[in-house]
This record gives structure tokens, C-alpha cells and sequence, in this order.
């Protein structure tokens, strides 16, 4: 009987070990060296709240320049982190879009295929030639060789791009001329193109024009693994390796209830090598780890913000060149690096209850290599071979288990757990059981656990002597090592409110209050402070550079030197100077990070600079707490937060350097809706078009809105102009002249990327402003003022000339007014006078005639006299020749009322020769007596007119007397006078006239003349 029992019991124990063997196989072909529950990736998704359209969406590449090209069948829309361009496809349902290496991107339908580069305002077509696409040739899709050849298959084979004609031209498969083709198979592994019918698939060699073949009947897709071999789903969603080398096709094992670490019925999308013996298999259902050795897949694990992925339904994917997948699914598009390590992020614990705290605020590692969290509501363990988190809860303390854990340390055999308003406690890390401190006896012990559970804990530091203190915001309490006593220890500074401690190399502790720095000797007394933090004075982090310095976190990061009693102080690294910062940690390797608002940061001693890790680079989305950073036994960091735990191992976290492509892609002009593309540079404009609004893009995905830009127009500034996130420019007004325009983008300010190929253009100047115009019309003016001078000085000449004639025709007036005859006449007639002993007559002829002679010589001196001087001296010449004559005729002068004979001025000596002229030749020759008559009268505000008539002979009778006469001389002071007229009316530019009128009576006999005198006033 008890043989039986202890057979039995044997065959259960060698059964349960096989089981046990067989999960442990399971598990570790499973994970090949991962983590259960871990993400095995950590991706970014974009999504329609991105601006992207994701309906209908079949294909997703990346272009040379980084833009990210999504295909639908109508459209396409082109990417770069923060903008989306659409291009519509006209009537055409597209299938397929590939880039190649100079930038241009490739996309086909049925019947057409086109290309687009960046600055096409539309898609252009590119023709095909040799044989005609027709039903049974229609296009398919595409694929670039490393040797740059753009291949399209068809119905009926290949079609191959040529660049001297820009056109597609047919290319049969060697030795399958006339074949028909399924177009939807089209793959390829460097020069090896991958074709297949209904019952093949063909390998073409495109460098050696060899053809191989193997049989597989109703393929689904092929995905190459090597040369030689592909792996292809056929109509039933089954997976085989097609070998071209050994001609064999095998089916791969495919998940089962019995064969679990099968591949699943799914068609395959692309396979990634990850390392010797692993590969990350895309399907339609999902991604899948595979491992080479073992032939086991698992599913992989997808991490996006902390939170798993479904990670089940899969469309397309592309590898770009800097090694990152880009996946179309149904979530959107996830990219992420397969073989970078990256940070991880567990947000919300998997496997713990709801109501466990996601705020990390301490952590600590026992001895079996197991990861404790402090948490906002209590502690839990996290368990890194299955990434499972367990609560560790009390069971004696009621509902004060969920209190806030901020002290949490492993002294070696048990963890000190200290709780806000709770007592501090001793945690068995095995059992999971928790016991109390050892207090003081009596009373004592009391105040101290009364004090205790009211108390406000900071963190647990470890002292040299094995002990711990615990820091409060009241006071600090010390926990002896092994005893586990608690007692109150005077804490010089503890009154500011202790939030973290360092120790210096001579037992100094320096600690960070929310009163700034306090620094005491080590025993906390003899306290040195400094409060001047600004702003807030929180010092929420220290690190030891020696036992003089320390790096001090409050907002901004300060180094610290300890000077007598005093310290000198100063910030550093300018991108943290407006960041609170909350960790600084020394990893066992030397390498310093640092916890800020903004993520992590590495300092690169090197370079002398810090590198930065953020939100994109899975850090969590909200700051780290202050003393919640664990380096473990096996140098994983953890750093807890306020949204989780981040964990990575810094010597395999590689910093990925930025070099962002600035990409200037499109100019307008004016208010010119068209773009400007495809012109050579430097593009030329002219004059009129002044005014140039430049766009630049900068594709980058990982964290668009830290995107900045700054730009400078060489030629109207050399200086770089700060444009925040705006990605246009506009300048207004050019003047004219050569520009080049360059832009660079950062993310942090400090580190900048500038565009490779800057714009160069050239506004013309105006032709009024080009030099030959210049010239010529220096030339012109040139010629134009010598011309003048020319005319000037012939114009001065002649106005000199006309003066020295004025002068003569003046003196010669003058000359003539006193000319011999009339003086030897007046004085004759006053000797008659005398002899005839008319005295009285004599005196008064003498008298007029020495006032005459004395106005014509006061007149003669300007050539202008008021007119009433000028009346003066004609009454005074009319009387005088009156007298001598014997009263031979009579005469008036007459002025009209609006001439005012005070201020009009006139010509000197202007009227007396017509006087002279209508006594001497026209009254005297008459028998009976006869008058004179001169009349002044204004014809506007500007011209006089003086009217001189006499009813005389006339000038016919007077002619006929001065032809008998013995001189016939034509009157002098007539002619002087017209002379001086014609001479005035070119010299001051006047308008003067005289005018002569013969007077006739009824019968038309002569009865005298008139003569009109005008002139300006």
C-alpha cells in the first residue's frame, strides 16, 4: 500500500516537473531574455488629432527630407510634425508611393504613374513606353534599387525609369516574355525583386538578369528575408519559407492550443532584424517577436505613453534611414526605433489595484532584487521579471495604509517604511509583513508616537553608522541600526523644512529646505544658511562635486561653494535656468542626470553640454518628485513622478543627436497666390516685385511644439532674427539689391540646425536706376547744361547789349528833347520878347523854360518817372511851344478819374515826341488855329494808354510840306521813341504798342491824327 502511495506521489512529482520544465521552456522561448508584462517598445502615435487623415489611408514611406507621406486611394497627404499638404489624385485610384534618393516621390494607379517634389504645386504625370497599359497590364507598385533604378511592375512585367527621357519603359523578366503577373506581389531584398502568378514566385536578379523560381500557389504577399530566402502567406493566411537557394518551400508552425509560440493566421506585412537570432514580424494582426533559435513568436508588447497598445491590426509599415518603423494601424501611425534602447514608462501599475497611487515618490531595491514603491496612496513592489505591481498593505492600520509614502529605504534585511501621519514602520520584504519600531518606555514613547502621527515626512537617509534618519517637517527622528529604537535627534535647520540631504567627504551634511541651503557638521549642528534662491528658495535637490561644491536644484541649477561661513554661488547650464529642478543623480559610471520640468537631462562631459530627454522620448509627462531616483544592483535607473515610473539603463541609453533639416519650401511674391518653384537661383525679380513671403518647414515628429526658428536676410541684415514657432516670413519694401535668406530651427534655443540649401534672389534695380541709364542721362544733363550755359551767357550778352542800346536811345532822347534848335529857338523868341519890351512875356517864357530844362534833366536820371512828373513837363513844353507860336492852337490834357498820376510810373521823356511831332507837323502847317488833345486813361489793372490827337493837316498834308522843306528830315523823337519801345518790349518782356491813326471828316479830307501809346504800368 504505501509502495503504491509513494509510486503515485513519484508520478505526480515528475509529472509536475515536466509541466513546470515545459512553462519554464514556454517562458524563456517566450521572452527570449525580456520581461513579461515590460514593454518590449515604446512608440509615439499619430492620429487625427495630429491633422491627419486616417480613413481609408493603405501606405505610409518617409522622403529623403524627412517628410512623412501617408497614401489613400484619392489623395495623398504629406507630413511634417505639425502641417498637413493634400494633393488630390485626379480620377485616379492610387496603389502604391515609394521616395528615392534625390527627394522625389513616386506614386501609381492603375493606368498612370506620377511624381512630386517639393515645391510642385500638383502631382506630375510620367509616361510609360514600350508596351501599352491595358486591362491586363495594368500598373502595380514600386520599388527602388540601392543602385537608384525605379522599377513598377505591371500585369505583364517591369517597367524601368529612364531620366534622359523622364518615362517608364517595359522590361520583360528574361525568358518570360508575355507572362502575366499578380500585381499586388511585388517585394524586394536589395537587387532582388520578387514577383508571382497564381502558382509562382519569381526572384529576378536586376544586376545579373537572372530568374529563379519556386512553386506557391495563391500568394497572399511576400516578405524577404535574405537573397535567397522569403517568407509568404498564401489565401489561408498560412506562413512558409521559400528557400530559392535549395529550392525547398516550408511551412512555418502556426498557433495552436498545442503549439502556442506559433505564428498566428495572419498575412505578413515585413520582417526587421533585431539581432543574430530575433526579428520583429509585422502582420496584419499585430507585431510579433521571433526567435530564431527557439521558431517561438510572441506577441510584442507596445508601450505608448506609459499605457499598452492593442497592437492587433496592422495595414502597411516603412524602415527609414535613420532606422525608425513607422507603422500604419488602426490606431494611426506609431513609430519608434526597434533597436534603441529606449526609456520606459509604466503609467497606471498593471496587475494593482485602482486605487494605488500612480505618484512615485520613493523607490528602493532589497536584496533579492526586488523594486519597492513609495506611492501617493501606499506601497506596492514591482516585480521586473513580469512587470507585475503588487500592493504591500498593512493589514492591522485600517484605512491608513493608502497614506502618502515618502521615506523608503532597505537597510540590508528589512525595508523602513515612513508614512505621512502614520507611524513608521519595518517591513519583512519576504513575508511581506509589517512591524512596528521600538519606542522610548512610558510616556516619552507616547509624545513620540503622538508627534509621529501628525508629522509631515520628507525621505530616509542613511547615516555612516548604519543608522537612519528619518526627516520630518517638525522634527528628525534617527532609527538605530539592528535595534530598530526610535528616538528624536536635534536637527540644526529642521525648522525650515528639510526636503532632501547630501554628505561631503567630511561628514558635512548639506541639506535642501524650503528656506534654501542649510549646511551643518556632522553631528547637524553648527548650521551654515543661505536663502538666497530665487524665486521660491526651494532646494530641492543636491549632489556632491566635492567637499567644498555641491550642484544645488531649486529653479535653476546652482553651483555651490562652501567659502569660510559663507558660500558663493552661481547658475549654470542656461536651457535649466527657468526650470525647477528635482533630481540630480550620480550614476555608478560617473554620469550626471538631472530632473527638471521639461524631462531628463545627461550631462555630456565632453562636449560640455547637456542632452536631453523628454515627453517624446517616453519620459513621463509631469515633473519628478523630489528623492525618487534608484540606481539598482544591476545599474537600471528608476525615477518616479508624478504620472508613474520611468526606467532605463544608462549605458545603453544612447542620446540620439537632433540634426534637424530646415527645408525653404515656397517663396510668394507680391500678393501673388502662385508659388514660386522650380526657378534657379539665384531667383530673379524686378523692381515691382518687392515684397517676398517665404515658407520653410522642418519634418520632425517627436516633439513638434519645442520646434523654434530663427532667420536672417544677408543683405538687409546679417543679424539672426528670433520667429518663435512661426514657420513664414514676410518682407515688404525691398529696395534693390542681392539677398540671400538662410533659417535654422532648435529645440532648446541653444543647439541650431541650419537649412542646407538657403535661398539666394536679386531684385532688379529699376531701369531709371541701372548705370547705363545713369550714364546717359549724366550725358544728357550733361549736354543739356552746356547748352544752357551757352544760352544764358548769349542771353546776357544780348540783355548787356540791350541795356548799352537802352542807355544810347535814352541819351539820344534826351538829346533830342534839348536838341540846338529847339534851345536857339526858345531863346531867340525871349529876345524878341526883350527887344519888344515885353518883359513881363519874356520873364514868364524864361521861367517855364529853365523848369522844363531842369524836369527833363531830373527825369532823364531813371528810366522810369511818376506820371504825374511826366504830365508836368509836357504842359510845361506844350505852353512854351504855345507862346512861341502866338497861341496858334489850343490844347487839353485829360486824365481819367482811376488814374492816380501819383504812383503810376512810365517811360521817361515817352510822350513829348508825339507832342512835339502833332504841333510841328500838324497844327503849324494849318491855317486856322488848331487844337491838341492828350488823353490818360487805364484799360485794365496793368496797361495805360495814352491817346495824343491833333486836328491838323494830317500826315499826308505834313509829308507834302517837309518834301518842300530844304530838310525833309523824318522827326527824330519819333523814331527814338518807337525804337525804345520795341527795345523795352524785349528787354523787360512787355507788351507796349504804338498805334498811328490817320482822322478823316465826313467828306474824307485829312483833319488830323491820332496816335495810341500802350504800355504796362
Amino acid at each position: 500500500m504505501s509502495f503504491q502511495i509513494n509510486s503515485i506521489i513519484v508520478f505526480v512529482l515528475v509529472n509536475a516537473v515536466k509541466c513546470l520544465c515545459v512553462g519554464l521552456v514556454i517562458l524563456i522561448a517566450t521572452r527570449s531574455g525580456c520581461f513579461g508584462q515590460l514593454p518590449d517598445f515604446n512608440v509615439q502615435l499619430l492620429d487625427d488629432k495630429n491633422g491627419i487623415q486616417m480613413a481609408n489611408a493603405a501606405k505610409l514611406i518617409r522622403d529623403r527630407d524627412g517628410f512623412l507621406w501617408i497614401l489613400s486611394p484619392r489623395h495623398i497627404q504629406r507630413f511634417d510634425g505639425q502641417n498637413v499638404r493634400r494633393i488630390e489624385a485626379e480620377g485616379e485610384s492610387l496603389i502604391d508611393i515609394a521616395s528615392d534618393s534625390a527627394g522625389t516621390v513616386w506614386i501609381t494607379s492603375d493606368n498612370s504613374v506620377w511624381k512630386y517634389r517639393t515645391g510642385y504645386r500638383s502631382l506630375r504625370n510620367v509616361p510609360t513606353s514600350g508596351l501599352d497599359i491595358a486591362p491586363l497590364n495594368k500598373l502595380g507598385k514600386l520599388q527602388i534599387t540601392p543602385d537608384h533604378h525605379i522599377w513598377v511592375n505591371a500585369g505583364r512585367g517591369l517597367y524601368q525609369y529612364d531620366p534622359r527621357t523622364d518615362s517608364f519603359r517595359y522590361q520583360a523578366l528574361p525568358g518570360l516574355e508575355g507572362h502575366h503577373y499578380y500585381r499586388r506581389i511585388f517585394s524586394k531584398k536589395d537587387y532582388q525583386l520578387y514577383l508571382a502568378d497564381v502558382t509562382t514566385v519569381f526572384s529576378y536578379d536586376t544586376r545579373g538578369q537572372r530568374v529563379r523560381q519556386l512553386p506557391f500557389a495563391s500568394v497572399r504577399s511576400v516578405v524577404p528575408v535574405t537573397d535567397d530566402i522569403v517568407w509568404a502567406s498564401n489565401s489561408r493566411m498560412e506562413t512558409f519559407e521559400l528557400n530559392f537557394a535549395t529550392g525547398s518551400v516550408r511551412q512555418i508552425a502556426a498557433h495552436s492550443r498545442e503549439n502556442p509560440t506559433g505564428i498566428p493566421l495572419t498575412e505578413l506585412i515585413s520582417i526587421t532584424p533585431l539581432g543574430p537570432e530575433s526579428k520583429l514580424v509585422n502582420t496584419t494582426k499585430g507585431c510579433y517577436l521571433y526567435n530564431a533559435r527557439s521558431g517561438a513568436f510572441s506577441r510584442a508588447v507596445l508601450y505608448q505613453s506609459g499605457k499598452p497598445l492593442p497592437n492587433d491590426e496592422n495595414y502597411s509599415d516603412f524602415l527609414d534611414r535613420d532606422g525608425t518603423k513607422w507603422i500604419l494601424c488602426q490606431e494611426g501611425v506609431l513609430f519608434f526605433r526597434p533597436l534603441a534602447h529606449t526609456i520606459g514608462w509604466l503609467n497606471g501599475f498593471p496587475g494593482a489595484y485602482a486605487g494605488l497611487g500612480n505618484n512615485v515618490k520613493a523607490i528602493t531595491e532589497d536584496g533579492a532584487g526586488r523594486i519597492w514603491l513609495g506611492t501617493s496612496r501606499g506601497i506596492a513592489v514591482l516585480d521586473v521579471r513580469n512587470g507585475k505591481v503588487t500592493p504591500v498593505n498593512p493589514g492591522n492600520q485600517g484605512s491608513n495604509h493608502f497614506a502618502e509614502v515618502k521615506g523608503l529605504v532597505f537597510d540590508g534585511r528589512n525595508l523602513i517604511v515612513a508614512r505621512s501621519g502614520a507611524l513608521p514602520q519595518i517591513l519583512d520584504p519576504v513575508r511581506r509583513s509589517f512591524s512596528d519600531l521600538v519606542y522610548p518606555e512610558g510616556t516619552m514613547g507616547e509624545a513620540l508616537r503622538a508627534k509621529l502621527r501628525g508629522e509631515v515626512i520628507a525621505t530616509i537617509v542613511k547615516m555612516p553608522s548604519g543608522d537612519h534618519l528619518i526627516v520630518g517637517e517638525l522634527v528628525c527622528y534617527k532609527v538605530e541600526r539592528g535595534s530598530y529604537r526610535i528616538s528624536e535627534l536635534a536637527v540644526a535647520g529642521a525648522d525650515k523644512l528639510i526636503q532632501t540631504m547630501a554628505r561631503d567627504g567630511k561628514g558635512r551634511y548639506w541639506m535642501g529646505t524650503y528656506q534654501g541651503l542649510v549646511v551643518t557638521d556632522s553631528i547637524f549642528q553648527n548650521a551654515a544658511a543661505d536663502s538666497d534662491f530665487l524665486p521660491g528658495k526651494l532646494v530641492g535637490a543636491i549632489l556632491m562635486q566635492n567637499d567644498s561644491t555641491a550642484w544645488c536644484g531649486s529653479v535653476g541649477l546652482y553651483e555651490v561653494v562652501r567659502s569660510g561661513s559663507g558660500f558663493k554661488k552661481k547658475k549654470i547650464f542656461p536651457e535649466l535656468a527657468n526650470q525647477r529642478i528635482s533630481m540630480i543623480h550620480r550614476d555608478k559610471a560617473g554620469r550626471i542626470w538631472i530632473g527638471s520640468d521639461d524631462g531628463l537631462y545627461l550631462l555630456n562631459r565632453n562636449a560640455a553640454k547637456l542632452q536631453w530627454f523628454d515627453f517624446r522620448d517616453n519620459i513621463q509627462n509631469k515633473p519628478f518628485n523630489i528623492n525618487s531616483v534608484l540606481e539598482s544592483a544591476n545599474g537600471r535607473m528608476y525615477v518616479g513622478g508624478l504620472n508613474g515610473l520611468n526606467y532605463f539603463d544608462p549605458g545603453l541609453l544612447k542620446y540620439r543627436e537632433e540634426k534637424l533639416n530646415v527645408i525653404i519650401a515656397a517663396v510668394k511674391v507680391n500678393q501673388d497666390d502662385s508659388l514660386l518653384t522650380e526657378t534657379p537661383a539665384p531667383l530673379r525679380l524686378n523692381w515691382t516685385q518687392n515684397s517676398v513671403e517665404i515658407q520653410y518647414l522642418t519634418p520632425y515628429f517627436r516633439n513638434p511644439e519645442k520646434l523654434m526658428y530663427r532667420y536672417r536676410l544677408t543683405g538687409l541684415d546679417d543679424n539672426w532674427v528670433d520667429n518663435a514657432r512661426n514657420s513664414r516670413v514676410r518682407f515688404t519694401s525691398l529696395p534693390p539689391g542681392q539677398y540671400t535668406f538662410s533659417v535654422a530651427a532648435s529645440l532648446d534655443g541653444l543647439q541650431w540646425s541650419e537649412t542646407a540649401t538657403p535661398l539666394s534672389f536679386v531684385i532688379l534695380v529699376p531701369w531709371w536706376k541701372t548705370w547705363w541709364f545713369i550714364s546717359a542721362v549724366v550725358l544728357v544733363a550733361t549736354a543739356l547744361g552746356y547748352w544752357l550755359f551757352r544760352q544764358r551767357v548769349g542771353a546776357i550778352r544780348r540783355q548787356t547789349a540791350l541795356r548799352e542800346h537802352m542807355a544810347e536811345l535814352e541819351m539820344r532822347a534826351l538829346r533830342a528833347q534839348m536838341n540846338p534848335h529847339f534851345i536857339f529857338n526858345c531863346l531867340n523868341s525871349i529876345n524878341r520878347y526883350i527887344v519888344k519890351s515885353d518883359n513881363a512875356t519874356a520873364s514868364l517864357y524864361l521861367t517855364r523854360f529853365a523848369k522844363l530844362i531842369r524836369l527833363i534833366l531830373d527825369n532823364s536820371n531813371s528810366k522810369n518817372v511818376l506820371l504825374s512828373n511826366e504830365l508836368e513837363a509836357l504842359k510845361l513844353y506844350i505852353e512854351m511851344e504855345r507862346i512861341r507860336f502866338d497861341n496858334k492852337f489850343d490844347y487839353r490834357i485829360m486824365v481819367d478819374e482811376e488814374v492816380n498820376t501819383d504812383s503810376i510810373e512810365v517811360p521817361s521823356l515817352i510822350i513829348q515826341p508825339y507832342v512835339e511831332n502833332a504841333i510841328w507837323h500838324g497844327l503849324l502847317h494849318k491855317e486856322a488855329s488848331g487844337s491838341l488833345w492828350v488823353k490818360i486813361r487805364m484799360l485794365d489793372d496793368n496797361r495805360l494808354e495814352c491817346v495824343v490827337e491833333d486836328n491838323g493837316v494830317g500826315r499826308g498834308k505834313a509829308a507834302e510840306f517837309r518834301s518842300k522843306s530844304a530838310t525833309g528830315k523824318k522827326s527824330l523823337g519819333m523814331k527814338l521813341t518807337e525804337d525804345r519801345i520795341a527795345v523795352l518790349n524785349q528787354y523787360a518782356r512787355t507788351s507796349a504798342s504804338v498805334e498811328i491813326l490817320d482822322l478823316e471828316d465826313e467828306n474824307r479830307r485829312a483833319s488830323g491824327t491820332r496816335v495810341v501809346v500802350t504800355f504796362p504800368v
